[in-house]
């Protein structure tokens, strides 16, 4: 008997955990035939042998088991890197006569890859690896017996059987002949990806993703079915698998605008994106006039329309992405909605209140769902959909997979700076020919963006773009500036707040750097109450003040309680709140069209419910974290702005000032997708496992930040405060400051961790921190790159 799986004193054979594997294969293909059979006549290959070499696949992904090192370490419950049985399967399907899809062979590289990714160096190290003793007649009778699963599994309604036909099978896997079989591959198949188009590799890259997510998909959750279903037992199992549905989420919605829209009436150019049958469409609508609604019933459509089946939502930051989270549960329900970015763990844990170490496993079990786009419908940054496409973490290529058959809406386009901008018009150009339909959302659809965009269908809120929800107001004078190394506040605007503020009348102060918002909000704090917010904060803090702030804005719906917000520019796009009155220092056109999203959402007039909506703009103390030049063109056309302001008017103002502005594309990204399309560097050499740019950055990092502990809660928790909850996000430019100085640092300090057999390394600040206002450089000099 061979065995694959041991959890405890229970074990599951290997027939056992390869039917396992193969019924949730059928099960995904008769709940996603129509997906399947459409992608394989969009690359133009015969559905039949890509459902027939995927069965293949599946069925002999574990066949490098069948060796005695490996049985008798199962038995033993040893683990041992030294006898990789993916590496194993190699000279073993080397002698099984195959039709491959290509004239490489992908299967056989989803079986190598499927503990870990593919990459130049997988298996390089042959020395490292011990001689296999392979158990031949085992191994013939397992070949022999795929027709035996392929006939009770109820597969003959897919394919037709062709009997494997085995040339000999190498008594031995030895680690020098393992090393020059495997060199043979890599270097015949790098030829081949060498003498291919862009397009061809294109084709490559989008097969092998699938099948290999399918692979995946069948493996992980057979394995993972099986350890749940061991616990407390004992002996050895065959196949185990049931309610096989779990594994193989569909969504079925039969009337997504009452889904949607909850009764109320689709406005018309949510009708257009319900009715329309483009692929690839631009919406450009105001803030607050339920451009997502409206995206989301394009995707419900575009499912069916094209025959896919997930929904993926790629948002700006972390913070929008828990937020469309929390919104888009209460509509499609938990077990439909994934969430991850490179903190998501936390949310997902918070949120369901978990902190028992056995229930940490099911928060585990959904952060990976998310990550790889399982469920029907995933929110995540643009960052995680980005780094999919060049092996930028270690289930890239399983979520490139899943990507295949799904729709994209990407939230607020115009919202990134150049570098990014550039990386995601390189994407828009890689998912066109991947075929693969995304919607763009846009609240100010800038011409320097539209120019480089074609072949999109352009849906416009025509109704909302000619509302005006609010007034402009310039004044050159600032908000907050230092006099004598002393920070000073206009003492007018103080009072005028605090006027407003007797009056109901909710509002909001944004500054463009943490240090003066941290200032202003110390102005102010004991005048009135006020809520402080930037990015600078501990993550479980940061998430704290979301939700507060979200509570505050309840609060002001429901019982016309106002409040007043202290903020940086994180606010643009991560909260969904809306006040009466903004006080803003003066930022580039984009960004302001973006903050004003938080004032009035849904007006239509800057006079109306008895109040004023105004966006006061003030001189910023220094242009820094804009260019210089920016914020001087910005100064010489706002003066043409001051005036109610509809979003056309803030289209016009963005095209005025960028008028001049280029983008270059394609980005380094088509370099390092071309590089990635199917070995590449290992994935920790292009990002962090929080999705920290390496040698490939999805952001510009010119102001770098560095990742630190508060020292109050270390002096607090201990080592349970190292979690990435606990961390904050400060300057780099702090720590080097203080390693330039004689006496060394003294406000950081290293700390290792030891975790498994690696040590972890972690900084500790001692800064002074709360929750109220974060850090507290005191006499620190401003540096303006502050967010």
């Amino acid at each position: 008997m061979i065995l694959a799986k041991r959890e405890g004193n229970a074990f599951q054979t290997l027939k056992g955990h390869t039917y396992d594997a193969l019924r949730i294969y059928k099960e995904y293909l008769e709940r996603n035939f129509d997906v399947v059979d459409n992608f394989c006549n969009r690359w133009q290959i015969p559905t039949e042998k890509f459902i027939k070499n995927t069965f293949f696949t599946i069925y002999l992904h574990d066949i490098g088991k069948i060796t005695e090192e490996f049985q008798n370490n199962i038995i033993k419950g040893k683990r041992s890197n030294k006898h990789p049985h993916p590496l194993y399967a190699l000279p073993i399907i080397d002698s099984i006569e195959f039709d491959y899809l290509f004239d490489i062979p992908i299967e056989v590289f989803a079986i190598l890859s499927h503990h870990t990714q593919l990459y130049n160096n997988l298996y390089a190290d042959y020395q490292q690896y011990k001689k296999g003793t392979f158990l031949i007649e085992e191994i013939k009778e397992f070949i022999k017996n795929s027709k035996d699963a392929y006939e009770s599994l109820g597969f003959s309604k897919f394919f037709e059987f062709e009997e494997l036909k085995i040339n000999e099978i190498p008594k031995d896997a030895k680690p020098l002949e393992l090393h020059k079989l495997r060199r043979k591959y890599w270097i015949e198949t790098n030829n081949y990806i060498k003498s291919l188009s862009f397009d061809e590799k294109i084709k490559l890259k989008s097969i092998f993703s699938f099948m290999f997510a399918i692979l995946q998909l069948c493996d992980d959750f057979a394995s993972l079915n099986f350890s749940e279903y061991a616990k407390d037992k004992e002996g050895t199992f065959e196949d185990v698998l049931e309610n096989l549905e779990i594994y193989v989420p569909t969504l079925d919605i039969k009337n997504p605008i009452s889904l949607i829209l909850k009764g109320y009436e689709p406005y018309k150019f949510q009708k257009e994106l319900y009715n329309s049958k483009n692929k690839f469409v631009i919406l450009f609508a105001p803030c607050g006039r339920g451009k997502t609604e409206g995206a989301l019933l394009w995707a419900l459509n575009a499912l069916k329309n094209f025959k896919r089946n997930k929904i993926i939502l790629a948002m700006p930051t972390q913070v929008t992405s828990n937020a469309m989270y929390d919104r888009l549960i209460k509509i499609f329900g938990e077990e439909n909605v994934g969430l991850f970015h490179g903190k998501s763990f936390i949310k997902l844990k918070d949120s369901k209140e978990i902190d028992d170490e056995e229930d940490l496993e099911e928060i585990r079990d959904e952060n990976f769902k998310g990550n790889v786009f399982f469920k029907p419908i995933t929110i995540t940054t643009i960052d995680h959909v980005i780094y999919s496409f060049v092996h930028g973490f270690s289930q890239a290529d399983f979520a490139l997979g899943n990507i295949q058959n799904s729709v994209i809406i990407f939230d607020e386009v115009h919202y990134y700076e150049k570098y990014t901008l550039e990386h995601l018009l390189t994407l828009f150009d890689i998912l066109k020919r991947m075929d693969i339909p995304h919607l763009l959302m846009s609240g100010t659809l800038p011409s320097f963006l539209m120019n480089k965009l074609e072949g999109y269908e352009i849906v416009v809120d025509e109704e909302g773009l000619n509302y005006k929800p609010f007034k402009l107001e310039y004044l050159e004078n600032h908000l907050i500036w230092k006099e004598n190394g002393e920070w000073k506040v206009d003492g007018y605007i103080i009072n005028e707040i605090i006027e407003n503020y007797k009056k109901g009348v909710s509002q909001a102060i944004i500054l463009n750097t943490v240090e003066r918002a941290k200032e202003f909000y110390k102005a102010i704090k004991d005048k009135v109450p006020a809520i402080l917010y930037h990015s600078q904060f501990a993550y479980r803090d940061r998430v704290k003040k979301e939700d507060e702030i979200f509570t505050l804005e309840e609060m002001r719906k429901n019982q016309n309680k106002p409040y007043v917000i202290v903020a940086t520019q994180v606010i643009e796009i991560s909260l969904d709140m809306s006040v009466d009155v903004m006080y803003s220092e003066l930022s580039p056109p984009d960004a302001l069209g973006q903050r004003a999203g938080r004032l009035h959402r849904k007006g239509r007039n800057w006079k109306e419910n008895g109040k004023e909506y105004k966006l006061k703009i003030f001189l910023p103390y220094k242009h820094l974290p804009y260019s210089k030049e920016l914020v001087e063109k910005t100064i010489n056309y706002i003066k043409f702005y001051e005036k109610p302001l509809n979003y056309r008017d803030i289209k016009d103002f963005v095209d005025n000032v960028y008028k001049d502005y280029n983008l270059s594309i394609p980005s380094d990204l088509k370099l390092f997708f071309d590089e990635a399309i199917l070995f590449g560097r290992h994935w920790t050499d292009i990002s962090t496992i929080d999705e920290e740019g390496r040698f490939f950055k999805v952001r510009d990092d010119k102001f770098m930040k560095i990742e630190v502990v508060p020292q109050v809660y270390f002096d607090e928790l201990g080592e349970d405060s190292l979690k990435a909850e606990y961390m904050a996000k400060i300057p780099a430019y702090l720590i080097l400051n203080e390693m330039k100085n004689e006496e060394g640092m003294i406000h950081f300090y290293p700390y290792e961790k030891r975790v498994g057999r690696r040590t972890r390394k972690y900084i500790i600040c001692s800064f002074k921190y709360n929750y109220e206002i974060g850090f507290d450089y005191k006499e620190e000099e401003e540096f303006e790159d502050i967010l």
